[in-house]
């Protein structure tokens, strides 16, 4: 059998997501509005009569239109929900963060907000496992490499994304795999390797560092730098500590059995990339993972860090969230840390036709339009495995309200749209791929952009949305989720939003 240049250029396709809704596209809460509005109008026409219809105008046409309304692409109900959460928590001062370091603070937290301070950083042969007392899990952090992807042919790109496509497959038929995320960070670094190597070069050669070609190298290096960026690439494995009970028995049970089983897990995975021909650089330490973290929240930092002696490499746990936090009263697409501002967004629409292997390539090296710096950011995709058993369920499911749609458009005489056919034909091909062998996975991907101020934010987030539309892809700001949606992508304990 053949491949065509075509095929092997345009090999990647992604499930559709479905447009149906609840019933006729309409999701949770607009059906819940929907239904408000037509038990109004019947208690007031059976209380009142025909002038019922004018006294609960004003209630039942209010929750009408916001049953089929939608603001800045989410649903008028469940905008009008978040934004009622956000002002409860702006009059409760919760919405603001202020690490008191001299303040009594309780023994095993984390200086983060919210819940998220319960969260534990375990050693375990210099390897971090984070452990979420919340979900009872315990995740552990590699950053992967492979080498001029990007650069390789076609085929070979498309080889080593099925290699990893065997990778992912089997995870979704193991019990005790709660996710898999994988993520993307961009972040201006240090061109310190160069100059070591030329502070190196100019002392076995003896050059006076006050000659013209000594001024005029680090001249070029210091206006370079601003320039320099780091692209890293992390695969955070989640394991289901209720689901893998009777192995942490087996293993003596508490704290030392899930170190062990930590380890072991690291170790299958890590043969398992590496038979993928994907290089596994180094499993996070606990200073490597708190860097992480706290480079997210003070992007300022990051030179200091990055500059470190491998000694000194990290940041303390006791430093690894932010010193202040705050999602800003009139201001519901933003957050503010220390020394950067963030807004964060929910890929909703991935490429609607075939596309090819290494398409996030404009996401990854996305641009400022206007000074043509690189975007700071990170790109979270989070992976649920699905069992067969259960993925099969699902569809079977959303094929029965998608009957129950069409049924309901030929009784209004309405025809189907091509969208509608799309659906059908999306559930149909994933039935399909389960049934030949592949995995299910649930996934969404969350992209964090930062910068100094508002106004290069909001420049960076125009670069980003040029970036999306080029690989096809659309975004959607999570308003009035700012601080929650931060955690997710700052901290890599491979969290999502419900």
């Amino acid at each position: 059998m053949t491949t065509s240049t075509s095929e092997q250029s345009r090999p990647v396709r992604l499930p559709r997501r479905s447009g149906q809704g609840l019933v006729l596209g309409l999701d949770g809460w607009q059906a819940v509005f929907l239904v408000a509005a037509g038990l109004v109008l019947l208690i007031a026409v059976n209380r009142f009569g025909p002038l019922g219809l004018l006294y609960a105008a004003p209630v039942y046409l209010g929750l009408g239109v916001a049953a089929v309304t939608t603001i800045r692409g989410i649903s008028t109900p469940k905008m009008a929900g978040l934004w009622l959460m956000k002002q409860t928590r702006h009059a409760a001062g919760a919405t603001t963060h202020r690490y008191r370091p001299e303040a009594a603070h309780l023994a095993g937290t984390l200086n983060l907000p919210g819940i998220r301070a319960s969260v534990q950083l375990w050693d375990v042969d210099g390897i971090a496992c984070v452990y979420n007392p919340h979900d009872r899990s315990v995740s552990v952090i590699a950053e992967l490499a492979v080498q001029g992807f990007l650069m390789h042919d076609l085929p070979e790109r498309l080889d080593l994304a099925e290699q990893f496509d065997r990778v992912l497959g089997p995870l979704t038929q193991r019990p005790g795999i709660k996710r898999v995320t994988l993520q993307e960070r961009t972040l201006p670094t240090t061109i310190r390797a160069a100059r070591e190597h030329f502070d190196t070069v100019r002392a076995l050669r003896g050059i006076d560092p006050h000659a013209s070609v000594a001024r005029n190298y680090l001249e070029v290096m210091d206006q370079s730098e601003r320039f320099e960026v780091a692209h890293r690439n992390y695969l955070v494995f989640t394991l289901d500590l209720v689901a893998l009970g009777p192995q942490l028995k087996g293993l003596g049970g508490g704290k030392d059995a899930i170190l062990a089983l930590a380890a072991i897990e690291s170790g299958n995975l890590a043969d398992a990339l590496t038979a993928a021909k994907i290089q596994v650089q180094r499993w996070l330490s606990v200073r490597d993972v708190a860097a992480l973290s706290r480079l997210a929240f003070d992007p300022d930092f990051a030179a200091t860090v990055q500059n470190r002696p491998d000694q000194l490499a990290g940041v303390d746990p006791a430093a690894i969230g932010p010193m202040f936090l705050d999602e800003p009263k009139g201001r519901n697409g933003i957050v503010v840390t220390d020394s950067g501002v963030h807004t964060t967004m929910w890929v909703h629409e991935w490429p609607r036709s075939d596309t090819h292997v290494g398409f996030l390539a404009p996401v990854t090296f996305a641009r400022h339009p206007n000074t043509g710096e690189a975007i700071s950011h990170i790109l979270s995709i989070v992976l649920t495995p699905v069992p067969v058993a259960k993925a099969l369920k699902r569809i079977r499911d959303e094929k029965k309200v998608w009957r129950g749609n069409e049924k309901l458009r030929a009784k209004r005489g309405a025809d189907g749209s091509a969208a509608d056919a799309a659906d059908w034909r999306a559930l149909e091909q994933q039935e399909r791929e389960i049934a030949n062998g592949h995995g299910d996975f649930q996934y969404g991907a969350y992209l964090t952009i930062s910068a100094p101020d508002e106004e290069r934010l909001d420049q960076a987030i125009a670069g980003m949305r040029n970036a999306l539309s080029r690989a096809g892809m659309e975004a959607q700001i999570l308003y009035c989720q700012q601080a929650e949606a931060l955690m997710v992508n700052a901290l890599p304990l491979g969290l999502g939003m419900k």
